[in-house]
């Protein structure tokens, strides 16, 4: 009866979307301000001829990080207008046919959105599972640029791509001095949004930037739809009948955990479950000793392992070897414990951008009546 309910809302989620022509407008003086339904930090207004976008400080409520003016038919090359800004906070972005990508997530995105022509470098390629990207690579079409904590200038500058989109930290007041290389610099603050749908929301920035409007509006539509029907599914679930979960694994001394305000958070809850750190008001990782995780955690039903292991597939033998104390968990003992190798899965190139995939995971693990027929995309049992 559920999965009834969850097509139809996905059926009527689109209809209703496609009667009113996607997002809606409000009219400014100044342009259409479009509606984001779940985005904290991105602001998008379009104007006759080119799109604007705040893109809004994490850390500082009220102040902008940038603002980008993309025009709706940009020439093929470009670069920022400099007179608007000495340290490019601001600009007007005239071309975007070679960009350099800091991080994979970004670069599978415009790969997704029919665009890999126009990615000109990407860093730590060690970490693409992208079979596309990785042929592009291969063949000398896209280029290897090294570290994004460590950006090498020259080679960059040899590169010379139109657009340097990268993730900006706070209290950041430089990238490693590549701004006096003169390309903009695109901050992709999505990563901070505390709801999953918030982050994939900022597709519609980014197909903007490539040409893609229209296909990323789209796109994000059908994720939102997607996301919006499996979420209905758990809703009716009672407090008492929500697994507590766990999440990974200790990294040296610490423990990194998700935050309670992640987006991890937000989406086992949405599955149906209860995040054993939910009262946590961080919305990154959070470094915690063993200790006080076998102290919250011992009794969670369920464990979420993200590892990276080659080709081969961990086993919850090769977990208790790999730290005996972990042995001491309910869920390992009960055989509770879900992995997902990102060595050989699309997991964090694709999920920040489809949250509506790491969700039906999650609720298949979670409540696994509600998919019966399902398999796992991202996850196997240990």
């Amino acid at each position: 009866m559920k999965q009834l309910l969850y097509y139809i809302i996905v059926i009527v989620t689109c209809t209703l979307t496609a009667c009113h022509g996607g997002q809606p407008r409000t009219a400014t003086p100044t342009g259409d301000t479009l509606t984001m339904s779940h985005a904290q930090y991105l602001t998008l207004i379009e104007h006759e001829d080119y799109t604007e976008a705040q893109i809004h400080s994490p850390w500082d409520r009220g102040k902008l990080l940038q603002t980008v003016k993309v025009p709706l038919n940009p020439p093929r090359r470009g670069t920022l207008d400099t007179s608007m800004s000495e340290s490019y906070p601001s600009g007007e972005v005239k071309g975007a046919s070679r960009a350099l990508f800091f991080t994979t997530t970004h670069s599978n995105l415009i790969e997704e959105l029919g665009c890999i022509n126009a990615i000109a470098g990407i860093c730590e390629t060690e970490y693409i599972a992208n079979q596309r990207l990785l042929q592009a690579i291969a063949e000398g079409k896209i280029q290897e640029m090294g570290s994004a904590m460590t950006p090498d200038r020259e080679r960059i500058a040899n590169l010379s791509p139109d657009l340097i989109l990268l993730s900006p930290y706070e209290n950041a007041s430089t990238y490693g001095n590549l701004e006096a290389l003169g390309i903009p610099i695109i901050q992709c603050a999505d990563y901070m949004e505390t709801s999953a749908l918030g982050r994939a929301e900022w597709i519609r920035f980014y197909g903007r930037l490539f040409g893609k409007g229209r296909e990323a509006d789209s796109l994000f539509l059908a994720i939102e739809a997607e996301y919006h029907a499996l979420q209905a599914l758990t809703d009716s679930i009672a407090e008492g009948d929500r697994p507590s979960v766990l999440f990974d694994t200790r990294n040296g001394s610490a423990w990194y955990v998700p935050g309670g305000r992640s987006t991890m958070a937000r989406l086992i809850a949405d599955a149906g479950g209860r995040y054993i750190f939910d009262d946590n008001n961080k919305s990154g990782s959070v470094p915690l000793s063993f200790e006080t995780v076998l102290s919250r955690g011992q009794q969670a039903d369920v464990w979420l392992i993200r590892y990276n292991n080659g080709h081969t597939r961990m086993t919850r033998p090769d977990l208790g070897r790999v730290y005996e104390p972990y042995t001491l968990f309910k869920a390992y003992r009960e055989g509770s414990v879900y992995g997902c190798n990102s060595a050989e899965l699309i997991f964090y190139e694709e999920t920040p951008f489809h949250p509506e995939r790491l969700l039906r995971d999650y609720i298949h693990i979670l409540h696994p009546e509600l998919m019966p027929d399902d398999t796992l995309r991202y996850f196997h049992k240990l």
